[in-house]
């Protein structure tokens, strides 16, 4: 089955549920930006979302899901690829074999089915006179976007907040999700970029924020069910949203319940703890 990638960029492209592309179908990228390159990791099985699914039973009855396309941004060496990877389903012995750079899958996520495209191709042509051209490609054509930074490299995470204002420069009319990442959690002992900076950087770009380890699997499901509901939450109506929200609150512990009420309770009363709750919130990746 081919996809039509003649559409605008905000049109949604709707296909079967879990419907893999073959790899006849796959292209290069080329330089017209009508023509958009697609692939899938080389692992990937049709129906396979065991991996990816938040505790859920039950999939759209409609047997449709979105197709949504997610850019990895971020310095070379930030973890992109691993964090991709990983998403595909793709084992680290087969990683020096594969030579794809845009994944597919289908996640089920609080009862709904989604396909994301997470397209590592940032980086891609670097040494190529086109280079420039790959980039302003990759700033235009994402529904979603994570930022990448590694923990262990405070230049890249000076890197990872120029690229957050080129996106609000280029895409400023649209309501897009941003997620900056703090990749390499796993390697405490050289930290570079404490936990309260990201988050900080967050608040300040008005973007969502999380740390993962791809080398331990660490959060990586978390941040691409994260991306799901972030779209979601732009795409739908408010009361669609508020029933997902039940569901999602459903699945939370006791002790995360208490301590976002008590929040909210201090909130309401002081300014600055107010602002420390904001800062929180962006942490959460299931509301706006």
């Amino acid at each position: 089955m081919m996809l039509n990638t003649q559409r605008e960029s905000r049109d949604v492209v709707r296909r079967r549920a879990s419907t893999p592309v073959s790899s006849s179908q796959h292209r290069v990228m080329h330089r017209d930006p009508q023509h958009p390159p697609l692939a899938q990791s080389a692992s990937y099985q049709a129906g396979d979302t065991k991996h990816w699914s938040s505790d859920s039973e039950e999939s759209d009855s409609s047997g449709h899901e979105c197709l949504y396309q997610v850019i990895l941004l971020g310095d070379h060496g930030v973890g992109k690829s691993s964090l991709a990877r990983i998403f595909a389903g793709i084992q680290e012995k087969d990683a020096l074999n594969c030579i794809e750079n845009m994944y597919e899958r289908t996640l089920t996520v609080d009862e709904e089915e989604t396909t994301l495209i997470v397209m590592d191709t940032w980086e891609a042509e670097k040494q190529e006179e086109d280079e420039k051209w790959v980039q302003d490609y990759c700033m235009q054509v994402g529904k979603a976007y994570v930022i990448v930074y590694s923990i262990t490299d405070r230049s890249s995470f000076e890197s990872a907040s120029e690229l957050r204002i080129q996106l609000r420069r280029i895409r400023q009319a649209e309501n897009i999700p941003i997620i900056l990442v703090g990749n390499k959690s796993d390697l405490v002992r050289c930290r570079e970029v404490a936990v309260e900076e990201g988050r900080a950087c967050a608040v300040v770009f008005d973007c969502k924020f999380i740390e993962t380890s791809a080398s331990l699997n660490h959060n990586v499901q978390e941040l691409f069910e994260g991306i799901v509901r972030q779209i979601r939450l732009r795409r739908d109506s408010k009361e669609t949203n508020t029933h997902r929200r039940s569901v999602y609150k459903r699945k939370e512990s006791i002790t995360k319940k208490a301590r976002r009420f008590l929040d909210r309770l201090v909130a309401m009363n002081n300014k600055k703890m107010a602002l420390k709750v904001r800062s929180k919130s962006c942490h959460d990746l299931g509301v706006l």
